[in-house]
C-alpha cells in the first residue's frame, strides 16, 4: 500500500513518462515563442510597407492602426482557412 501511495503522489513510470512529456511541450512551445518575438518586427515592418504602399498615409500613428488592422485580417483569413481545411469530417466521430 505504501508503494502504491509512493507511485501515486511521487513517481514511477508513469510519472516519468508524463513529467519527460509535459517538458518537451514547455521546450517547444518556449522556443515558439522565441521565434515568434524575434519576427514579430519583421512582419509588421513588411505589412506596413505594403500598407504604406497601398494607402498614402502620414501620420505614424494612423500607419501603426492600419497596419495593425491589416495583420489583424489577414490572421483572421488564415486562422479561417486553417480551421475550414482542418476539421475532421463527422463520420469519424
Amino acid at each position: 500500500m505504501r508503494d502504491k501511495l509512493y507511485n501515486f503522489f511521487i513517481g514511477g513510470k508513469r510519472f516519468e513518462k508524463e513529467f519527460k512529456k509535459q517538458v518537451r511541450l514547455l521546450i517547444v512551445l518556449t522556443l515558439g515563442f522565441t521565434i515568434a518575438f524575434t519576427w514579430r518586427q519583421t512582419l509588421f515592418d513588411v505589412s506596413q510597407a505594403l500598407v504604406q504602399l497601398i494607402i498614402d498615409v502620414k501620420g505614424s500613428t494612423s500607419l501603426s492602426i492600419l497596419t495593425s488592422t491589416f495583420i489583424t485580417i489577414v490572421s483572421i483569413i488564415i486562422i479561417y482557412l486553417t480551421s475550414h481545411f482542418l476539421k475532421e469530417n463527422k463520420e469519424n466521430y
